[in-house]
């Protein structure tokens, strides 16, 4: 007996992520896989999921998740673009144009992510 459960336990193991990847598993296990990437900040992954629970509020959450994050980025956008202006040692110049530039890629993902996260919104109208 316990070697059947050990074969099926195996059997589900390497069988959930095929599966889970097709879209065949109802809706509300991709609504818990969204909202499970979404609070690890995987966007791309809670976008991945999100086809497939039917769920257009979930969207919403994610868009807002989004902004809310894309309006932290733009803060610390602007401090650094002023304190850029202010003029800075050459050393920590470098360093805040380095990240003046890791903020504007953030700040691409952010904005690609929500307008695929408005596509699924628009899909499910």
């Amino acid at each position: 007996m316990l070697g059947v459960n050990l074969l099926v336990r195996a059997g589900r193991s390497l069988l959930a992520g095929p599966v889970a990847d097709a879209g065949w598993l109802p809706g509300s296990y991709y609504r818990h896989l969204v909202l499970e990437a979404l609070e690890e900040d995987d966007f791309p992954g809670a976008l991945n999921y999100l086809k497939w629970t039917g769920d257009p509020l979930l969207a919403q959450l994610l868009i807002l998740r989004v902004r809310l994050l894309a309006r932290e980025h733009r803060q610390q956008r602007q401090t650094l673009q002023d304190l850029l202006a202010n003029g800075l040692p050459e050393d920590r110049r470098e360093k805040c144009l380095a990240l003046l530039k890791k903020q504007e890629r953030a700040l691409e993902f952010l904005t690609e992510y929500e307008g695929r996260a408005l596509k699924v919104c628009g899909e499910k109208k």
